[in-house]
């Protein structure tokens, strides 16, 4: 019995008729730019939240005088 016929990428390494070498397409340039795109606004909004949380409380807001003491 027969196996039938595939594309190069995807047979077995270990095929018997190597007539053709096996080459993996890959992905296109778009798609690559779109994947390097998406990973830098990963790493951008996880490191903006992670500066958030390292800053120091803010100080709390001073009493303006010209409004008088507070009673």
């Amino acid at each position: 019995m027969q196996h039938p016929r595939l594309p190069p990428h995807h047979r077995h390494p270990t095929s018997k008729d190597d007539d053709e070498p096996l080459v993996d397409p890959g992905r296109g340039l778009g798609l690559r730019l779109l994947a390097l795109l998406g990973a830098v606004s990963f790493l951008m909004i996880g490191i903006s939240s992670i500066v958030l949380l390292l800053q120091p409380p803010p100080p709390p807001p001073m009493h303006d005088q010209r409004d008088g003491p507070i009673t």
